[in-house]
């Protein structure tokens, strides 16, 4: 070999093997890092043992000794400062550069003596001396029990469980889209309801009564509108499993509730409804009203509803994808796929809310690009009748369309100059009506009386009795003011026409999708007007001249929230504080009623009034609402009912029954009326009593399958009664002014007959009802009034008003009206400040 290729050969050779000690020596050293930390941790947990000095030092002592040897063996060119621990690290590379594949060396020998200690002292459970109180380290204590568990063969085991795919999660949604949608189909079919004794089973029977509707309009219509719900729950909650626990449970619920309420009231569940389920105490108070005839949906619904989301809730923990989008809050820049995941679990969510929102609000917009859509599925609204509206798309699109609710169509000449127009024209009308009148409205004590469910059953077609089983009220009609109130209810609706009273505002003024305005409009006015402010005006503004009474929950229908702001001072009721005073049920033969009597609530406005009396008070402004013969009608009376032998109807047995029992209960309104208005006699004080029926009850089903009935469904009974201190006593309107109402007139009609004063306002009300004795819209209806969704309009006599007919007053006065409406139900309420609902002053 010539010089030059030993000269190349030595320097390549030095090279090379220069690179790969210093490659040699930083890995010695970084492991040195390593292992000085663990020394430091090993001493510290020896120190802190009270482990024993000796052994501390011998180790100490033999890792010196060890490591200062190897270090001169290896190399011998490491210098003096270098540490104990680095030198071992050293002298284990360099025999292990010499083929010793040694494993151990001294530093790792003491770090294994000190977590032999360490190890020690956590298996000794907290005895003095030990290292570590291990109980005072309950993080340490589980990550220590959870390492020792994974080890186990049941978490291998477990480890191993399935992880479900997206396409078994689309297979699982798409089957409970369409059992849910059966299940809604089925609860607005009044052909086939559940049959306890049928051969097949509960849930054999809603989908063999549903499945051939899937095609239908409202069959695609739910499954699009159930998706988005199901959308909702799955990315807001994402977790797969949980969130179809969620919607199958709150699908399933819907359509029981559903079934019962179509069957009893022929409307679907609607988004008041839920204001009334949240209002009104708990779904378990609105249950007590479902009659045993729906129990048996309830009993069987209910655990099916129980065991899908137990199944769900397993299925949850059996699966080992845990959430439905992949994100980590923890690490959320870590990777592109945490970054993209976070993105999407934030989106989602925001997305499935937004869809749905914005498919809700777009059915009520018909020029909207998915208004288009549905149409071309086969969407066609009916806004005048829900029942129909859900038939016809579908129980979950009529839910949705009212969601967002426009209570009046706009109007292009509202402005303070039209209101202030409005005003002086009923401002002068009103001083024509006062020109022939002396009397101060407030200063008789006005007694409202909402009587539930009262009406005369004898005016049913195909109803009838051979006994009279309302004679005392019937007899009034010789010394007061009675007639007939048009209703827009049939079953339902108390709340509506109770607003009608005490606002003198009509629901034929709304839209048809407007339903419940104590639910759906008066929690987002900041100022309401009602006439008992006129009341509270007169005592100087003292509201204590305004109180309510409700033998029921106050948050029914919203009613605590929406007297406040009605501005009374109080409303009793079974649940307020204080609660209201007489609270009894009746209790007959075979059986006990769970609604207050009409003789106890009754006997809270007599202490109320004679109170007041007795403290020589300003008159008062008393609103009741009773409870007493609200459905349903149980056979309580036994063999003391004498309405069942006098019953000479025309009706199935089964529905005979259930007439008669509500027929008991009139009798028991009559007699408690009448001792009611007894009492009021006997008081030195100008009192004025508005009893009427809110609707007819909804158990007149023959009558309700003849749309010529419609109508007669929709009369109940008034009258307007003073007592003998006060002026008007005997005092009867002629029937050209009373023979027929609507509850909006109550108050103009108690003004005439107390020969009051008027405000612009009720001069207003005053000269429509001369004009339109009667209008109404049908909100729940058995039948099919005013299939067109347009008003209906009753003259003196009764008979339907054709609007193209009217003159140019009554045309020129509903324009007005509805005008004063929109003021104050949707505008600024420019009317309230001008003046347009006082009184003029004594």
């Amino acid at each position: 070999m010539s010089s030059s290729i030993r000269r190349h050969h030595r320097r390549h050779t030095g090279t090379r093997l220069r690179r790969l000690h210093d490659a040699k020596i930083e890995r010695i050293r970084r492991r040195h890092r390593a292992d000085r930390t663990l020394t430091s941790m090993a001493a510290g947990r020896i120190a802190a043992g009270n482990a024993s000095a000796s052994i501390g030092a011998t180790t100490s002592s033999d890792t010196t000794t060890v490591t200062s040897s190897a270090t001169q063996t290896a190399t011998g060119s490491v210098s003096s400062s270098t540490l104990p621990t680095e030198t071992a690290i050293s002298s284990g590379k360099a025999l292990e550069g010499n083929g010793k594949n040694t494993t151990c060396s001294a530093t790792e020998s003491a770090v294994d003596a000190a977590d032999g200690t360490r190890n020690n002292a956590e298996s000794s459970e907290g005895k003095p001396g030990d290292a570590v109180d291990w109980r005072k380290h309950p993080i340490r204590a589980w990550r220590a029990q959870y390492g020792r568990y994974k080890q186990t063969r049941f978490y291998q085991t477990w480890a191993k469980r399935p992880k479900f795919s997206y396409g078994a999660y689309l297979c699982v949604a798409f089957a409970l889209l369409l059992i849910t949608d059966m299940m809604l189909l089925w609860s607005i079919d009044t052909k086939h309801m559940y049959n306890p004794d049928a051969e097949y089973s509960f849930f054999r029977q809603i989908l063999d009564s549903s499945y051939h509707s899937l095609s239908s309009a409202a069959g695609i219509l739910n499954f699009f509108a159930l998706g988005m719900v199901y959308l909702v729950c799955v990315t807001v909650i994402n977790r797969f499993w949980l969130g179809t626990a969620i919607f199958g449970a709150i699908a399933g619920i819907y359509a029981f509730a559903c079934k019962i309420k179509y069957a009893m009231r022929t409307e679907p569940i609607l988004p008041s409804d839920l204001g009334f389920l949240n209002g009104g105490g708990g779904g378990e108070n609105v249950a007590s009203f479902v009659t045993d005839e729906y129990r048996p949906i309830i009993d069987h619904g209910v655990p099916l509803i129980i065991w899908f989301a137990v199944i769900c809730l397993l299925l949850q923990f059996l699966d080992r994808r845990r959430a439905f989008i992949h994100c980590s809050w923890r690490h959320p820049i870590a990777n592109i796929k945490n970054i993209f995941g976070n993105i999407c679990r934030i989106v989602a969510p925001v997305m499935s809310i937004w869809l749905i929102t914005t498919y809700a609000g777009a059915l009520s917009t018909p020029d909207s690009s998915i208004r288009e859509f549905v149409n071309e599925i086969g969407y066609a609204p009916i806004i005048w009748n829900v029942g129909d509206d859900a038939r016809a798309n579908g129980a979950a699109t009529t839910f949705l369309s009212l969601t967002k609710v426009k209570a009046m169509d706009d109007e292009p000449d509202y402005n303070e100059a039209t209101m202030q127009r409005i005003h002086d024209r009923y401002a002068k009308q009103a001083q024509e009506i006062n020109a022939n009148r002396d009397a101060t409205l407030t200063d008789t004590t006005v007694i409202n009386v909402l009587s539930e469910t009262f009406s005369d059953p004898n005016r049913v077609p195909g109803v009838h009795f051979n006994i009279d089983p309302m004679p005392n009220i019937r007899a009034l009609g010789d010394t007061a003011t009675t007639g007939l109130m048009l209703s827009p209810g049939y079953g339902g609706g108390t709340a509506n026409i109770e607003f009608q009273q005490m606002t003198g505002l009509s629901m034929a003024n709304f839209n048809g999708s407007m339903l419940s305005p104590y639910q759906q409009l008066l929690p987002t006015r900041p100022e309401v007007f009602s006439f008992n402010q006129m009341w509270n005006e007169a005592c100087g503004g003292d509201d204590s001249c305004s109180v309510g009474f409700h033998p029921f929950l106050q948050r029914f229908y919203l009613r605590n929230a929406n007297y406040k702001k009605f501005k009374f001072s109080h409303l009793y009721t079974l649940d307020s504080d204080p609660k209201i005073k007489h609270a009894g049920t009746y209790e007959g033969k075979s059986g006990k009623s769970g609604n207050v009597t009409d003789e106890q609530a009754y006997q809270n406005v007599i202490d109320e009034v004679r109170a007041n009396a007795q403290a020589n008070k300003p008159a008062q402004f008393i609103e009741l609402v009773t409870m007493q013969n609200h459905a349903p009608y149980p056979g309580i009376y036994g063999d003391e009912n004498e309405f069942f032998a006098a019953d000479m109807s025309n009706v199935p047995d089964g529905e005979k029954g259930v007439i008669g029992n509500y027929a008991k209960g009139v009798q028991r309104t009559d007699e408690a009326t009448k001792q009611f208005l007894d009492e009021l006699d006997a008081i030195d004080k100008p009192i004025t009593v508005v009893f009427y029926g809110d609707h007819l009850p909804g158990i007149y089903t023959t009558a309700a399958n003849d749309p010529k009935n419609s109508i007669a469904l929709h009369e109940t009974d008034y009258f307007i009664w003073s007592n003998r201190a006060s002026a008007a006593h005997d005092v009867k309107l002629p029937e050209s002014n009373a023979a027929y109402s609507s509850s909006n007139y109550f108050m103009a009609q108690t003004a005439q007959q107390l020969n009051a004063r008027v405000s612009p306002y009720l001069a207003l009300l005053t000269e429509l009802h001369n004009e339109i004795p009667a209008l109404s819209r049908a909100v729940t209806s058995g039948g099919t009034w005013s299939p067109d969704g347009s008003v209906t309009y009753l003259d003196n006599e009764g008979k339907e008003m054709d609007p193209k007919q009217f003159s140019a007053k009554a045309k020129q006065l509903l324009s007005d009206y509805r005008m004063v409406q929109y003021d104050m139900m949707m505008g600024k309420n420019h009317l309230l400040g001008m003046g347009f609902m006082n009184l003029p002053k004594q």
